[in-house]
């Protein structure tokens, strides 16, 4: 490994001259027609990477694509300036100062010098925009990533050096081989740091805090849950199949490897279709997503869905929000996301929606979309990028 220090001294040397004079508008120009490029199955590095899936993360060939098409499709030049209008207010406050008329004010943004990102092995979408997020700030990014699974963060970057060279040296990946959070080379870059993004369980999160100076900012997005919800109005014959297979969609696109795919899928006791009947149906769904047969058994309480000797998903009814509600209670801070299906019934999916608000919860979706975040969506109930930067207010 080169001497790391020189090489984060470049790297901050960069901050001054590459990105400092670049209009933030230049950045998102450039990351949404690298994506566009990302988004045709033709492109040579998209390629690379479903193979490097394949290969090494033991995902499908559909289910590599399915993920790209659904990271790539949120990372367009139009939805990125959307993300920084949603959490920034105006985008050039990343530029220059900017008349707020709310206030009064003028309010300059600046994105951290350093940002360094740790990833977990699980799913790599998050790795590519934790880095993206880290260029629309203007920061320099150096990743850690798992020594079990690196993604293709490595690929993303090198097509970025093709497509805009002087932006894709602002980016720097550590060798896999260091690995500890306690190793020298990564605690050298923790100490350097102006901001740590890590991604992993809360014991490893817990371990890489211990690591950062205490004036340094540290965004943890730790271990989470989320689970599905069919409400008796949506369980109805007509709907049945359709529903089984989004359902199914939600469990195979991530393997059940991320905090999006759902542990549990809670059916409300009432509708026109029997718990026994979904399970049935998903079963179904999931035999033709994965190309291969399933298995179901049942106790009291609930149907377990797996595949060879690995179970899935499990299927419980549930009386109704009431009861929803105790069953999740003891897992509150854990809690991320539900794909809540109500049928026609908008007004009792608002009413549901409180609920689950109350419960921590931070994006409720459909069914078949779970695995499928907006780029703007908070994860883990934050902001995406509005924490990272600090303001400078003038009053003139």
């Amino acid at each position: 490994m080169p001497d790391l220090g020189k090489k984060i001294a470049k790297l901050k040397s960069l901050k001054g001259c590459a990105l400092k004079q670049r209009s933030v508008a230049s950045i998102i120009s450039t990351l949404g027609k690298l994506s566009v490029r990302w988004l045709d199955k033709n492109y040579t590095f998209r390629k690379k990477a479903v193979q490097r899936l394949v290969r090494r993360s033991r995902f499908t060939g559909s289910m590599s694509n399915a993920l790209l098409d659904s990271l790539f499709c949120e990372l367009t030049q139009t939805k990125l300036w959307n993300l920084l209008k949603a959490e920034l207010g105006d985008p050039k406050v990343l530029d220059e100062f900017q008349h707020d008329r709310l206030t009064g004010k003028w309010q300059r943004a600046r994105g951290p010098h350093v940002i360094t990102h740790i990833f977990s092995g699980n799913v790599p979408n998050p790795a590519i925009v934790s880095f993206i997020l880290g260029m629309l700030v203007k920061s320099v990014n150096i990743g850690k990533v798992s020594s079990k699974d690196g993604g293709f963060l490595d690929i993303y970057l090198e097509s970025l050096k093709d497509h805009d060279k002087k932006l894709a040296a602002t980016n720097y990946v550590l060798e896999p081989s260091v690995g500890a959070y306690c190793h020298t080379p990564l605690q050298e870059c923790l100490q350097q740091s102006d901001l740590v993004v890590a991604y992993g369980n809360n014991e490893s999160l817990k371990e890489i805090r211990n690591q950062v100076p205490v004036t340094t900012p540290f965004v943890g997005y730790g271990h989470r849950v989320s689970f599905g919800l069919c409400a008796k109005e949506a369980l109805n014959r007509k709907y049945l199949r359709i529903l089984a297979k989004k359902t199914a969609h939600d469990i195979w696109m991530t393997d059940q490897r991320g905090c999006l795919s759902p542990i549990e899928v809670f059916i409300e006791r009432g509708g026109e279709v029997s718990i026994n009947a979904f399970s049935e149906e998903l079963v179904r769904a999931l035999n033709r997503a994965y190309s291969a047969k399933f298995w179901r058994l049942a106790d009291s309480t609930k149907y377990i869905l797996g595949i060879g000797g690995r179970k899935l998903v499990s299927v419980r009814g549930v009386k109704n929000m009431e009861d929803l509600s105790t069953i999740l209670l003891p897992f509150q801070n854990y809690l991320q996301a539900v794909s809540l299906e109500t049928g026609n019934a908008t007004e009792r999916r608002v009413c549901m929606a409180e609920k689950f608000s109350c419960l921590g919860i931070n994006r409720i979706c459909r069914a078949g979309q779970m695995q499928v975040p907006p780029i703007t969506w908070h994860h883990d109930g934050k902001f995406n990028l509005a924490s990272w930067v600090n303001w400078t207010d003038l009053e003139i």
